[in-house]
């Protein structure tokens, strides 16, 4: 069976959600990673109305991510922790904010969070690896997922030492980058992932879970 670890059901309408869910008959399982407190909301009501998609709840570091939305966003997730399976997506992102003292305060507590419900944490790390990676040194007893890992070699390697998983998206039908990545990873530490609807395989079209098997293939 085939599991997709890092889409975004939200972003597609309601009306695109049945049939998209009907075209990943093959998909086992479907993360679906929330970005913000409302974004966790509607994950959490499109789980419980679909079986196969399971909720990450998580922050999103973006340019609008301030210190006051953690504590309403950590009481949502204690009040419906046995409908999350993972905290996600959350971490760093210099391209999208340099706002970096709050993004570390932020990805700190949230990865404080994952170790209390003991679920895996997801993590993005856009234009911070290197930061992002020098804080999971003290987080290595935990279950981390680095997705779209984009950095050096040195740095993957680095991470695989620590023991966390990549979640590999369907671009990598294009990219070279993750095609050396999947070749030199243990396949035991290797996820599948769309990232939908972004990071399609398919020109023109938006990404879905069912996209995984082009992934797959390569």
């Amino acid at each position: 069976m085939i599991y997709d670890s890092h889409a975004h059901m939200d972003y597609f309408k309601p009306e695109e959600l049945k049939e998209i869910i009907n075209n990943s008959k093959e998909v086992r399982t479907i993360i679906t990673n929330s970005t913000d407190l409302k974004s966790c909301k509607a994950n959490l009501e499109i789980s419980k109305k679909y079986k196969k998609i399971k909720l990450a709840a998580g922050l999103y570091p973006g340019k609008d991510l301030k210190k006051e939305h953690f504590k309403p966003f950590k009481e949502f997730v204690l009040s419906n922790k046995s409908s999350i399976v993972a905290i996600g997506e959350i971490g760093m992102d210099f391209q999208e904010s340099d706002d970096k003292q709050i993004q570390e305060q932020i990805f700190k507590e949230q990865l404080k969070l994952a170790k209390q419900l003991n679920i895996p944490a997801i993590i993005h790390s856009r234009k911070a690896e290197k930061e992002v990676i020098e804080i999971l040194e003290n987080h290595k007893d935990q279950k981390i997922i680095l997705h779209f890992f984009h950095a050096n070699f040195k740095l993957i390697k680095r991470a695989e030492e620590l023991g966390f998983y990549f979640s590999i998206p369907t671009n990598i039908v294009k990219s070279q980058h993750f095609q050396k990545m999947v070749k030199e990873l243990p396949k035991n530490r290797i996820l599948t992932e769309t990232d939908s609807p972004y990071l399609s395989p398919h020109e023109g079209k938006q990404n879905q879970p069912a996209y995984i098997k082009e992934s797959i293939k390569v």
